[in-house]
């Protein structure tokens, strides 16, 4: 199971979290999230961190024109969109050669998995997130049994209020496409600042689930 920290925002932060060697970083370059990282990191941080893990940009409906020139600035491996992206889009960044993950955000018991179709050939991942205003960060969990009605092959991550008290329980989900969990306000001191501590925890946690699998 691959584990994505999302929404890093501090130098002091990102390296000791990056000593935790979780799969994926976020960072969000959404200016009205309270996570909103390009004013606090600079460019030669994110580039220093070493490989092999992969450093995922989030953007909220924001141009490819500028999606590409953050990206190339800030040395990043992959796109999130979190917004109303259009297969078009997500098609032109993945053909420069960046990993893309689309995020479809559910609320209620009847959300249209047919509208994913048109994305499967252009995306790399699906993310699925619970529904807010804010795009995310909210800390809720959607009713995760709704992914029992997923179609496709497409492998996606699981987000969205993920914890300590809940992450067996997310590891334990009998999806196969599912092959990542994506943590971030459940495991933070305050927006953007990640506890060490519950992280630590977390990372035990998923590798020793992760073996027993």
């Amino acid at each position: 199971m691959k584990l994505k920290i999302c929404g890093m925002k501090y130098a002091d932060n990102l390296w000791e979290v990056a000593d935790l060697q979780p799969d994926y970083l976020g960072f969000i370059f959404y200016e009205k999230s309270p996570r909103y990282m390009a004013d606090t990191l600079a460019p030669e941080e994110l580039v220093a961190i070493p490989n092999p893990i992969q450093k995922i940009g989030v953007f909220v409906n924001s141009s490819n024109e500028y999606i590409l020139n953050e990206a190339q600035r800030f040395g990043l491996d992959g796109v999130q969109l979190h917004g109303d992206e259009s297969p078009r889009q997500c098609q032109e960044l993945k053909e420069v050669g960046y990993l893309v993950i689309k995020v479809f955000r559910l609320g209620g018991e009847d959300f249209d998995f047919s509208q994913l179709a048109a994305y499967q050939a252009h995306v790399d991942y699906f993310l699925f997130d619970t529904q807010t205003p804010s795009y995310g960060g909210s800390g809720h969990a959607f009713n995760w049994n709704q992914l029992e009605n997923y179609p496709f092959s497409t492998p996606f991550f699981l987000s969205g209020g993920i914890s300590l008290k809940n992450v067996q329980e997310a590891m334990q989900l009998e999806y196969p496409q599912l092959v990542g969990l994506d943590v971030n306000s459940r495991f933070e001191i305050e927006p953007g600042r990640k506890d060490l501590d519950r992280l630590q925890k977390l990372m035990s946690k998923v590798r020793n689930l992760s073996s027993k699998g």
